[in-house]
């Protein structure tokens, strides 16, 4: 077996490093493709924002020229900076079932890790703080939300045999129109609304939220500042965050609530898209995008990513007006269920909000670390 770092600026290398989980999954009705410009782009160093501020090298495990693995591992220095301890991340970790091949790879980004002055290993974390984290070990007869992991579930054994240990568990849970929230909700969340002078935006056309969008960024940072998972990005991490759901955004499925004009929380929603990235293979040209565009349109599928409010309106209510837009919103749209994404079970407020109006989890991914 060789493990062997890949030149970002060669061709061959990134089409084998992109190309290898197509193999290992062709036969898996629930693995999605990435995006095939979004995985080319971590290899370019000179526009993705993530290396103006941090590093990252990308492993292949190769046998008899065959590929039998892959694994990023990253130094953002962002996220050490803001833990104030030197930390790093796995990413794109994936292998033949094979414990020597998963060890031989995690030699690798462990000695890589090393020489960056990295004291643990987290992961899977990607290069973005919207990519979706964890591996998944609960759910793997289920298509994953847009940009969340999805892997087999050997994975779990060859990571704890090699010496990870779970960091916390991230859940994921379906709001099924069936359970829909009883009137009397609506009309406790229209009260809230009244009494704490809060109005809801909503939104028909795209072009409507692009003045918003610097301002919910700044949501996002004041209201998840305390969660466990959080680290700030730079405005040209938020810039391709923000593009990445906007392509394939329903402006139904967006609200902003504002309080005395001034924004104090968000609604983020967007079409489930993955049953057609399995069809066209992650690309978009030529026609891919056609495909796309009409999942955007007929999905029935709908995933939550982002409901936040700033800390001084949480717990008094306002999140009891959240959810109860958000039915509104899957109302809107004729979807038949929304799925709440990555809830860390150390956030208790969200954890509890999930029970409280009936979620059902359905997947959980485990956050690992490794301490070096």
């Amino acid at each position: 077996m060789n493990i062997r770092p890949i030149d970002p600026h060669n061709r061959h290398d990134v089409n084998r490093f992109i190309d290898f989980p197509h193999q290992l999954y062709r036969d898996n009705p629930n693995w999605v493709p990435e995006i095939r410009s979004s995985a080319r782009l971590v290899f370019d160093q000179e526009r993705h924002p993530f290396y103006r501020h941090s590093k990252a090298q990308f492993f292949l495990a190769e046998n008899r020229n065959e590929v039998a693995g892959r694994i990023a591992v990253l130094h953002n220095r962002n996220y050490s900076a803001h833990y104030r301890q030197e930390v790093g991340f796995f990413y794109n970790f994936d292998m033949i079932n094979d414990q020597e091949v998963a060890n031989d790879l995690l030699d690798a980004a462990v000695a890589w890790a090393r020489q960056q002055g990295i004291k643990s290993i987290l992961g899977p974390r990607g290069f973005l703080r919207s990519q979706g984290f964890g591996l998944l070990v609960e759910g793997f007869d289920q298509l994953p939300a847009v940009g969340i992991p999805y892997n087999f579930p050997y994975y779990q054994t060859v990571l704890e045999h090699y010496g990870f240990v779970k960091e916390a568990d991230i859940l994921s849970g379906y709001m099924i129109r069936s359970d829909e929230l009883p009137e009397k909700v609506f009309a406790a969340a229209d009260r809230v609304a009244e009494r704490g002078n809060f109005k809801v935006l909503q939104f028909k056309h795209k072009r409507e939220l692009k003045p918003w969008i610097p301002m919910v960024d700044q949501v996002y940072r004041e209201a998840f500042l305390e969660n466990p998972n959080y680290f700030p990005t730079t405005p040209d991490e938020f810039a391709v965050m923000a593009q990445n759901i906007y392509q394939i955004a329903d402006p139904r499925l967006i609200k902003i609530i504002t309080r005395d004009d001034k924004i104090a929380g968000f609604i983020l929603g967007y079409p489930n898209i993955n049953r057609a990235l399995q069809k066209t293979h992650g690309r978009l040209w030529p026609f891919g995008w056609i495909t796309l565009l009409r999942a955007v349109r007929d999905t029935r599928h709908v995933d939550l990513n982002g409901l936040g409010l700033l800390p001084e309106f949480q717990g008094r209510g306002a999140n009891l007006m959240l959810y109860a837009e958000v039915e509104r919103s899957l109302r809107a749209v004729g979807a038949q269920y929304a799925e709440m994404i990555q809830i860390d079970e150390r956030n208790f407020n969200s954890f509890s909000d999930m029970q409280t109006i009936g979620i059902h989890v359905h997947k959980r991914h485990r956050l690992y670390r490794l301490t070096l």
